[in-house]
């Protein structure tokens, strides 16, 4: 196996991030921390800040959840067929 990274190999990485992004519960993880959407709203965190756009990114992976269902089965398909 070769170990140089490929597009194919970043994409797969973004798509387990964007899974492991999708799973956090906001109400017992991310208000912990202050990296729920409710820190946005409230004003302590600006939305601007990389802070914030974090905030909006995990906030905007958990709404897209059906489209990361079938990401996970087309690359399931093709690492099964392609090996």
């Amino acid at each position: 196996p070769s170990t140089t990274m490929t597009l194919w190999t970043f994409c797969q990485s973004m798509l387990l991030t964007f899974n492991a992004f999708a799973i956090l519960n906001e109400q017992r993880f991310l208000d912990k921390y202050g990296l729920g959407q409710g820190a946005v709203n409230s004003g302590y965190v600006p939305s601007g800040s990389a802070r914030g756009q974090l905030i909006g990114v995990v906030t905007a992976t958990q709404y897209a959840r059906v489209p990361l269902v079938v990401l996970n089965v087309l690359v399931i398909f093709v690492k099964m067929v392609f090996g």
